[in-house]
């Protein structure tokens, strides 16, 4: 274990002398042998160097998207958040974007160290309730894919045919959310919505919001930027 590296992501609006720091950094330096802080992730080609990641996720709300970089960095490395308020992340949401786990604010030490040491053995440190729920729903996202209109085809060019304010909307759909709801995140009007979707559903091919959904869903964390 101690010859493992973890790589912390500070952030300017947060004080390093703040109780969650001083739980996190007391923590880890009891399980890890090289420490690497920054406000700044490593270059791509440098990342494969350190066991774990660690972002500060003060002062960000990232309940419904997460940024694309963040979903990257999780899709190839070992990713938890730490120092965030419970209401300012949604635990499924960042489950199905690869994230390891997450520690709020409030979370005490000893289940900091017992997190991280359940996430450095390659599992998720998150409410069993939410890993329950996010299960079913893989499960009935696998079992509908069966019912997809096969003319519904993964392609490149879907993608690179979309306006950003197509993905963002596409991203939107594909997390359950009404015309409504994508128009207040968006800032747009509810007509400019049903337009946007109206030709993403011409551009992937797709019949209804549940084939688009669908459609999103394989993409997501890969190809659709989360643009708000």
């Amino acid at each position: 274990m101690q010859q493992k590296s973890v790589f912390i992501k500070t952030n300017f609006q947060t004080s390093t002398y703040s109780n969650p720091y001083e739980n996190i950094l007391r923590t880890v330096r009891a399980i890890f042998g090289d420490i690497k802080m920054d406000d700044s992730l490593p270059s791509t080609a440098q990342r494969s160097a350190h066991h774990l990641y660690l972002i500060d996720g003060a002062k960000h709300n990232w309940h419904d998207l997460l940024p694309a970089d963040l979903i990257c960095l999780a899709k190839e490395h070992n990713v938890v958040l730490f120092n965030v308020e419970r209401e300012a992340v949604c635990e499924k949401n960042l489950m199905l974007n690869h994230i390891n786990g997450v520690f709020y604010k409030s979370t005490p030490t000893e289940a900091i160290f017992k997190g991280l040491f359940r996430v450095t053995a390659g599992e998720l440190w998150f409410n069993r309730m939410i890993l329950s729920q996010a299960f079913r729903d893989i499960l009935e996202a696998t079992s509908s894919f069966n019912t997809l209109h096969q003319g519904i085809e993964l392609k490149q060019s879907d993608y690179e045919q979309l306006t950003k304010r197509e993905r963002s909307v596409i991203h939107l759909i594909a997390q359950g959310a009404s015309n409504s709801t994508i128009a207040d995140k968006l800032n747009i009007s509810d007509h400019t919505v049903k337009t946007h979707l109206y030709s993403a559903f011409k551009k992937t091919n797709s019949r209804n919001r549940i084939e688009l959904a669908n459609w999103a869903q394989r993409y997501i964390s890969v190809l659709l930027p989360m643009q708000r």
